[in-house]
């Protein structure tokens, strides 16, 4: 009897290990978890490394303004990966909790946006207005991912830490030692398009200038997260103390005022709030109002002592600081600001107003090079009374609300007032408000005490 071969062979590849019986089917569900877990694998090192990326954001800044964003990319495909996996958008409970903040900031936003429509720079504005406005959900989406994602948010803490004590070593070195490092860096961008897109300066102090106020601002998480974590990465943030110290005095050469000023904010918000804390509600109240009015009566004396445009060629300053080439430009804008004093004359366009790309007297300079170098008088004079006005209120607020949880020992909270009070005041002397690096360095520092704020673990009994 012949034996047919075709059968042959199937009885010979059925007796295979690796395969399985010939009437047995695909086991759909077994498939379906292997992939699972293959995909969940995946997404666990994305979340790794996204928290790696956004430890390394803040510091990467030393080596250019753009890498703040390129280290942004990373946590905003996770966050799409996990929107698309889960089918859920972000958490919309910081609204539904905080609704004065809330609607404070959209009122805030909606005159800022009248203050675009009846500009005389309409496209500038508008794009400047629309940008800023998107940092908001943008980083309230990093805050959602930090949140409830313990692990990624741990990651980017100790990644923050490392880096920054390194960015601080090696800037220090450059700075005191020698600068090989930086012109190794340097030499590998001397292309005019690339250095430019970086916005790498061919000068070590300017290039690390920027980095002045980063710093200042950084300090104060590296801390209460070194302090959080204890042990090995106490030593560390505690470290950075002195380095950062030593970078803001930038060899004697050109100092970081700015930044300088902040670090002293910041170290005062500190122990206002230790001594508030312990005192009781009424007492607090008539300290702030205190303060406040304090406050007014100084931004009245520098104000009134402003050199009004145009100025004479031989410096006449009435006040000792700042000096008289930013004593000018505050002047000038304050001059512009009263001129358009409800709605301004339109976000970040202060700089194309009437008169001010005119060379001060006695001096080779514009009246405004580029902005006026003073949040306050910036967000005065382009959005006017009611948009400053606003945004002192929605600041007021946030502040406040970040206060009762101070009072309880949230040591989560005490860092984020600490960091905002660094922010403000490095403001009042440094970049233009609405830089949007500058605003993404705030957006991503606070998110990371902020993510924690109302987790028992961070209340210290």
């Amino acid at each position: 009897m012949a034996v047919c071969p075709v059968r042959t062979y199937f009885n010979w590849y059925d007796k295979l290990p690796f395969v399985a019986p010939k009437r047995a089917s695909f086991d759909v569900r077994s498939i379906a978890v292997t992939s699972m877990k293959f995909i969940n694998g995946k997404s666990e090192a994305l979340h790794r490394l996204a928290g790696i990326s956004l430890g390394l954001a803040a510091p990467a800044l030393v080596l250019g303004k753009t890498l703040i964003f390129a280290s942004l990319i990373l946590p905003v495909l996770v966050i799409l990966l996990d929107i698309i996996q889960t089918r859920k958008m972000p958490s919309t409970l910081y609204a539904k909790n905080h609704r004065w903040l809330f609607w404070l900031t959209a009122i805030t936003a909606c005159s800022w946006l009248f203050s675009c429509i009846i500009s005389n720079e309409v496209s500038k504005s508008l794009a400047t207005w629309a940008r800023t406005i998107a940092l908001i959900p943008f980083f309230l989406t990093i805050l959602e991912l930090l949140r409830i994602n313990r692990n990624i948010h741990e990651l980017t803490l100790k990644t923050l830490i490392c880096s920054y004590a390194i960015v601080l070593f090696i800037a220090n070195f450059s700075l005191y030692i020698d600068d090989f490092i930086y012109e190794l860096y340097a030499s590998a961008f001397k292309s005019e398009i690339v250095s430019q897109f970086f916005q790498i300066s061919p000068v070590l102090l300017q290039m690390l200038k920027p980095y002045y106020s980063v710093a200042a601002c950084t300090l104060p998480v590296a801390l209460w997260a070194g302090v959080r974590f204890g042990g090995l990465w106490k030593g560390i943030a505690i470290l950075c103390v002195p380095l950062t110290l030593t970078l803001l005095y930038g060899n004697g050469q050109q100092p970081g005022m700015s930044a300088t000023f902040g670090v002293i904010a910041g170290i005062s918000a500190f122990f206002i709030i230790i001594v508030l804390r312990g005192m009781s509600q009424r007492t607090v109240n008539f300290i702030c109002i205190f303060v406040v009015l304090c406050a007014c009566a100084s931004a009245v004396f520098i104000l009134s002592n402003l050199p009004v445009p145009p100025v004479l060629p031989e410096p006449a300053p009435k006040i000792p600081i700042p000096d008289w080439h930013r004593q000018v430009i505050w002047g000038f804008t304050f001059d512009v600001g009263m001129q358009n004093p409800w709605f301004g004359v339109g976000p970040n366009t202060i700089n194309l107003s009437p008169g001010a790309s005119d060379i001060i007297p006695g001096m080779n300079q514009e009246y405004v090079p580029s902005h006026p170098h003073n949040w306050i008088l910036e967000i005065f004079s382009e959005t006017g009374f009611f948009g400053i006005f606003l945004l002192i209120s929605l600041l007021s607020v946030f502040v406040c609300m970040l206060f009762e949880r101070a009072k309880n020992k949230n040591q989560a909270a005490i860092a984020s007032i600490v960091v905002l009070a660094s922010f403000l005041c490095s403001s009042l002397g440094n970049f233009s408000i609405w830089s949007v690096w500058w605003l993404a360095v705030l957006g991503l520092l606070l998110s990371l005490p902020l993510a924690v704020i109302n987790k028992e673990h961070e209340v210290d009994n």
